[in-house]
């Protein structure tokens, strides 16, 4: 379970909201939440339908087994 997307949805409400906002069907957001690709173009869509309370780089990282590393600090 992907806990990136099942924190977007309580964010939200529903899956089908979440859907609503992103501009995908419901089933998509389900087929993310069970471990499913998400397209990149969905990305701020899902940033923008949580009012920025999941970032892009949090979604990115779900998806990855690999974490992005933080940038070092200058």
């Amino acid at each position: 379970m992907n806990i990136v997307i099942k924190r977007a949805i309580s964010l939200v409400g529903s899956q089908r909201e979440l859907a609503r906002k992103v501009g995908v069907d419901q089933s998509a957001v389900s087929k993310w939440l069970w471990g499913g690709g998400i397209r990149s173009q969905y990305i701020p869509s899902l940033v923008e339908a949580t009012d920025g309370q999941l970032t892009a780089i949090e979604i990115i990282n779900s998806l990855s087994s690999k974490a992005i590393p933080a940038q070092p600090k200058a």
